[in-house]
């Protein structure tokens, strides 16, 4: 059954406005946040000065400085940021899976960076921390329009900036459905779904030499029942339906679907019953409008300072004053001193008294942001702190952002994992994976490499340094102190957590069969030498007892 336009821009609009509590707060917070924000409810503000009403950048300095850092270490594309491992144990040390799994991420990385992942990622980070929910739209790359492209074409990745998309809830809690408008001229549209597929009045602008016309756009993305899926075949039959809908009159552009719902919509905090979530721009809001405030009426009273308005007696008698310099006025003050007739207005104000207070809603926004910690860190030379008081002062600031990671993890990074290794499988970017693979569920566990996952899994292995230093002067003092240690402690374990905590990778190691045959050797080794040492000792003992048995010898061939 053909979908119908009408009803999905039905469905995106409905959800619009029951975002508007939200576009009049973002609306507010945007010039000081990210002015590129700016438009929300009145597109006309777009084209008028972003930045008309702010006095001061430090919220919007605070905030992108925030989401580059996370996003720095997150999303490095200097680091190898993800891994993965087969979930079912019987596979999930095997040489052969391993090298796939390392290849396969190996590939992925190398997409991400041909792509504008690296660009579009912080932005949405910036609508993350600043204003609260993100949106980082991800499909493979459309095919080009003038090129021929075979297999996999790579990911084309976008940020939907906040208030220009909407979303929905599913029964787990995770988002499940989304739509977002965009503007498109009838020459983009024309090469993206077609001429045919154009409504008439786009057509229409192609035939009137008019292919920069811009038009308004839907894309819905929402679940299909199963029984819609049965009913489809192909891309109409995914589990994720994708309309692109012309908003005006309804006219479908193009129907299709996605195997994974197609984007990573992280929010920072979520209030009970409201789908958006609420950033660190919620809570510096208040002192960034006292801040710009005050710093506008600092600027009043320096113009005041500057030029003051000039108090004049009623009955003087001056020509028109010329405030410019060497400027003439004549002045006739009927036998008064100057100063009674003409005079400077004071304002009275305390210039520092206003700075201090300025300079303490900064930096009550700074922290809001974490900028003090963060800019501390990228203060620091090696002559006043060592590597290792530098790590523990990261992981410090890291564990600061912890407890909003989690959220993080599951509704951006894993989604953006997920996204990318299923539309390069499914196009067959990647190598055939091993037979070992098909013989298990298939399921595949990621594991991110960055600093923040590694603070939060750190405690184990201070854990296990604390116990040494606490035990190392006993262990000195007790033989039976250090064998219960030796005991207890299972190295093996010990040592691989550690390696899976600090992130060493698995191309440094070695596999549990190398292990295995290093220590079966060790063993066959010290047998060896333990028969060498015993045989040295034979020889040694045989050698001192020769002259015994010579002597014995000749004395019975004497008595004989």
């Amino acid at each position: 059954m053909p979908v119908d336009g009408k009803a999905e821009v039905r469905w995106y609009k409905r959800h619009k406005e029951q975002r508007s509590n939200f576009d009049t707060r973002w609306e507010r917070m945007a010039p000081y946040i990210a002015p590129s924000r700016v438009g929300i409810i009145s597109e006309r503000a777009i084209g008028i000065s972003q930045v008309r009403e702010v006095t001061d950048s430090t919220t919007m300095m605070a905030a992108e400085l925030m989401a580059m850092f996370v996003a720095g270490h997150l999303i490095n594309p200097a680091q190898q940021w993800g891994t993965m491992r087969m979930q079912d144990p019987t596979v999930a040390d095997d040489d052969e899976v391993k090298e796939w799994l390392e290849e396969s991420r190996d590939r992925m990385l190398r997409d991400f960076s041909n792509s504008l992942f690296y660009a579009e990622g912080p932005e949405s980070l910036v609508d993350w921390g600043g204003f609260g929910t993100g949106f980082l739209f991800g499909e493979e790359r459309p095919p080009s329009v003038n090129i021929r492209e075979q297999g996999f074409r790579g990911m084309a990745w976008r940020a939907i900036k906040t208030g220009r998309f909407v979303i929905e809830d599913g029964p787990d809690g995770i988002v499940h459905a989304a739509g977002f408008e965009m503007k498109v001229t009838a020459q983009m549209a024309k090469d993206r779904f077609g001429e045919n597929k154009l409504p008439e009045k786009m057509k229409r602008a192609l035939q009137e030499g008019k292919p920069q016309e811009p038009f308004k756009i839907i894309h819905t993305i929402r679940p299909r029942s199963f029984a819609q899926q049965r009913a489809g075949g192909g891309a109409l039959g995914m589990p994720w339906a994708s309309v692109w809908v012309e908003q005006d009159g309804g006219d479908v552009l193009r129907e299709s679907g996605y195997r994974k719902f197609p984007a990573a919509v992280p929010r920072y905090h979520r209030t009970p019953g409201e789908v958006f979530g609420r950033g660190r721009g919620d809570l510096a809001f208040p002192d960034t409008w006292t801040l710009n405030t005050a710093k506008r009426m600092s600027f009043e009273d320096w113009a005041l300072k500057i030029r003051p308005p000039v108090l004049m007696r009623h009955d003087a008698v001056i020509g028109t004053l010329k405030l410019v310099p060497a400027g003439p006025t004549s002045v006739n003050t009927h036998g008064q001193s100057i100063r009674d007739a003409l005079m400077p207005w004071e304002t009275g104000s305390n210039p520092q008294v206003n700075n201090l207070n300025e300079e303490n809603l900064r930096k009550s926004i700074r922290q809001l942001f974490f900028v003090d910690q963060i800019l501390a860190l990228l203060e620091v030379s090696k002559s006043e702190m060592t590597a290792f008081e530098f790590a523990k002062k990261i992981e410090l600031l890291f564990r600061l952002i912890g407890p909003v990671y989690g959220r993080a993890e599951k509704e951006y990074l894993r989604q953006i994992w997920d996204l990318e290794f299923d539309t390069m499988l499914e196009a067959g970017a990647f190598s055939p994976p091993p037979p070992q693979v098909q013989d298990t569920d298939g399921i595949i566990d990621v594991e991110f490499q960055n600093p923040l996952a590694k603070a939060q899994r750190s405690g184990d292995a201070e854990a296990l340094g604390l116990a040494l230093a606490d035990l190392a002067p006993a262990m000195q003092a007790s033989q039976g102190v250090l064998q219960e240690f030796e005991d207890r402690l299972d190295a093996s374990k010990a040592v691989n957590g550690i390696f899976a905590i600090r992130g060493v990778p698995a191309s440094w190691t070695r596999s549990d069969d190398e292990v295995n045959a290093r220590k079966q050797g060790r063993v066959e080794q010290q047998q060896q030498q333990l028969a060498l040492d015993q045989a040295q000792q034979t020889g040694e003992a045989l050698g001192k007892t020769a002259p015994f048995l010579k002597a014995i010898n000749e004395t019975q061939a004497g008595a004989a």
